[in-house]
C-alpha cells in the first residue's frame, strides 16, 4: 500500500489524464518507466542523489523520455525529481494503478500453481473468479513447484489454498493431535 504523499500524486496525475481520456495510457507509460528504473536502478539512483544539480537530472529525464511518454507525464516527472520525491515513483504507480483499477471495476487476482496452467485453465479461472467478484479480473500466473499440486488463489488480502502441500501438513497435524 502506498503511503499519503505516494496516493497525492498518483491521484493528481490520475485526474489529468481522466481530463484526457488518457487514463490506460498514463498507467502504460507510468509502469514502463517504472520498469526502466527497476531495469537501470543507477538511473533513480541518480535521480535521487542531492549532490547532482537539478538541471542535469531533468536534461537527463528529456533525453532518456521526451516523445516516448506523454509530454505531461514527462512534466511529472520532472516535478517529482523536483520536489526529491521520484523515490517513491514504484508506489506512485501502484496507487495509480489501484485508483484505475477501482474506477473501472478491475481486480487483481494472483494464482501459483506448482505447473504453468494451459491457455485453457487459465481463461477458465479468468472467467469463474470475474464471476465471484462481478469485475474484471487481471490474472497473474506463477509457478512454484513446493506446492506440489493445486492452487493458490490470492485475491487482494484474501488467499484460498487448495495446495497438495497444505492439505498434506494439515494431515500431519491430525496424525500428530491424534497420536499425541
Amino acid at each position: 500500500m502506498a503511503d499519503i504523499v505516494s496516493e497525492r500524486y498518483a491521484l493528481s496525475l490520475y485526474e489529468v489524464a481522466s481530463d484526457g481520456k488518457k487514463e490506460k495510457a498514463y498507467l502504460d507509460e507510468l509502469t514502463a518507466v517504472c520498469q526502466a528504473f527497476k531495469r537501470e536502478p543507477d538511473f533513480l539512483k541518480m535521480l535521487t542523489t542531492p549532490s547532482i544539480a537539478l538541471e542535469d537530472k531533468q536534461s537527463v529525464l528529456r533525453k532518456v523520455f521526451e516523445g516516448r511518454i506523454e509530454t505531461f507525464l514527462l512534466n511529472f516527472l520532472m516535478l517529482i525529481t523536483e520536489k526529491g520525491r521520484v523515490g517513491l515513483i514504484h508506489d506512485m504507480r501502484e496507487a495509480y494503478k489501484e485508483h484505475y483499477y477501482f474506477e473501472n471495476g478491475i481486480v487483481e487476482v494472483r494464482a501459483i500453481t506448482a505447473k504453468p496452467m494451459s491457455a485453457a485453465l487459465t481463461e477458465k479461472l479468468k472467467a469463474k473468479m470475474s464471476a465471484v467478484t462481478g469485475k474484471q479480473v487481471v490474472l497473474e500466473t506463477s509457478v512454484d513447484e513446493s506446492i506440489l499440486g493445486g492452487i493458490v488463489v490470492k485475491l487482494g488480502n484474501e488467499q484460498f489454498d487448495t495446495s497438495l502441500r497444505t492439505r498434506l501438513s494439515e494431515i500431519a497435524a491430525q496424525l500428530t493431535n491424534t497420536i499425541a
